[in-house]
C-alpha cells in the first residue's frame, strides 16, 4: 500500500493546489515522520492549515486523515 500511496500522490501531483503540492512533497521525503504526525503538525510543518491536511487524504480517497495516517504507519 506504501508504495501505491506514494505514486498515487507523485501521478496526482500536476492537479494539486500549492498547499496540496507542499502537503505531498513533505509526505513524499518524510512519509516516515508523516505517519505519526497529527493533522495540525503536518500542516505546521508546511505552514498550511490542519483542514487542508485533512481535504488532502480526502482528495487522496481516505475518509479523513487518520485514515491516511493509518495507510502511513503500515509500512514505517
Amino acid at each position: 500500500m506504501k508504495e501505491d500511496l506514494l505514486q498515487q500522490i507523485e501521478q496526482m501531483m500536476p492537479g494539486f493546489s500549492k498547499s496540496q503540492k507542499l502537503i505531498a512533497n513533505y509526505i513524499l521525503n518524510h512519509y516516515e515522520k508523516a505517519a505519526y504526525m497529527t493533522a495540525l503538525k503536518l500542516g505546521n510543518a508546511v505552514n498550511v492549515s490542519e483542514s487542508t491536511v485533512v481535504r488532502f487524504a480526502i482528495e487522496l480517497g481516505f475518509e479523513g486523515y487518520p485514515e491516511m495516517q493509518k495507510a502511513l504507519k503500515e509500512f514505517t
